[in-house]
């Protein structure tokens, strides 16, 4: 049985030095090799094998148990689900953003769907929106795990409207398994090259666009991190239990709301994605969540300004822009709803 270790390691006490080993490591086997040995994890195996895929990899057929299990997210919460779904009988999670993973040292294997990746040290595999991974409840080695390390890097978008990315390491000893801190870095180049990398996909005639590419977001996190530009992900639980649920439109309105938080969210343009009349629409929003639309819209921004103002050291200026504010608006919503300033609720609350 595996196990989740609860002992304090080296990658959760120092957390930027870690990384910025495991980046310079990485980019070292990159410029060795001078090409990126980068799988496009895909549903179906037959998908996969379309691609040029490495000489050493080796893959292994999986079948998932099930059942599936859909997720819903905290009603409180300013922040997009990770996970929509889960295969308990199967350790698996269907996770809500597109990641990147690599493995720095070791040989992995690494679950997807139906089939199993025996990956070695530098191995890199993008996984998009939608696909059933390992959750992280258990080592990475699907076969006899004595004596076995693996140590991988996690890259994925940043969970505050996709700002930036967020890393972290975890290893794998024998049948025990450990994650580190989850540091954040805000540029907004870092989520530019991220999607670069997205939208590339595993066309033989683009290898070496992505390869650049991966050699830039990886030079530059790694400087980023060095620099002291990252900060630890303030809303992360490692190990969160999600309750159950059935989806419908107004939730699928609520996650659209927290996702584009940083844009024009109107009756009309939400109403529409959720295929609802405007009227009904604001009816059975109201009814489910008690507040009107304009009223959840303005408490989830001020909950996510709060954190951002406590949390991070982001200006103010930018902290009303992520949240979907001017400046003005963000101060006038801070006097009537906090009484203060947002530099005083910044001052008192910290």
């Amino acid at each position: 049985m595996s196990t989740i270790s609860s002992d304090t390691k080296p990658v959760a006490e120092l957390p930027q030095r870690a990384l910025v080993d495991a980046l310079r490591n990485i980019r070292f086997l990159l410029r060795r090799d001078d090409r990126a040995r980068l799988i496009y994890a895909r549903p179906e195996l037959s998908a996969l094998k379309q691609q040029d895929l490495p000489d050493h990899l080796r893959i292994s057929v999986k079948k998932r148990i099930g059942p599936r299990v859909p997720i819903r997210g905290s009603r409180d919460s300013p922040f997009p689900r990770m996970v929509l779904a889960r295969w308990p009988k199967d350790r698996l999670a269907e996770n809500a953003l597109p990641s990147l993973a690599c493995v720095i040292h070791g040989a992995g294997d690494l679950r997807v769907g139906d089939y199993v990746l025996h990956c070695q040290s530098g191995d890199f595999i993008f996984y998009e929106p939608g696909l059933a991974t390992a959750d992280g409840s258990y080592s990475h080695f699907e076969d006899d795990a004595a004596g076995r390390q693996c140590s991988l890097l996690w890259v994925f978008p940043g969970r505050i409207n996709g700002e930036g990315l967020e890393c972290y390491i975890c290893d794998s000893h024998g049948n025990t398994h450990s994650a580190g801190v989850r540091l954040w870095c805000r540029n907004h180049l870092l989520a530019e090259l991220f999607r670069g990398i997205q939208e590339q996909g595993p066309k033989a005639q683009r290898q070496e666009s992505t390869f650049h590419l991966l050699c830039a977001m990886l030079h530059l996190l790694q400087c980023e991190i060095h620099e002291g530009h990252a900060s630890p992900a303030p809303y992360f639980s490692p190990f969160e239990k999600f309750p159950e649920a059935v989806h419908d439109p107004i939730q699928q309105a609520r996650a659209y709301v927290t996702k584009h938080l940083n844009g024009d969210l109107t009756i009309a343009k939400v109403s529409r994605y959720v295929c609802l009349s405007p009227s009904v629409f604001t009816r059975k929003f109201k009814h489910q969540t008690g507040q009107t639309f304009n009223e959840y819209c303005t408490s989830l921004r001020l909950k996510q300004a709060a954190l951002l103002l406590t949390q991070t050291d982001t200006k103010i200026v930018e902290v009303s822009r992520m949240v979907g504010l001017t400046d003005c608006q963000f101060r006038q919503l801070a006097r009537r709803h906090w009484r203060c300033s947002p530099r005083e609720y910044r001052r008192a609350h910290n």
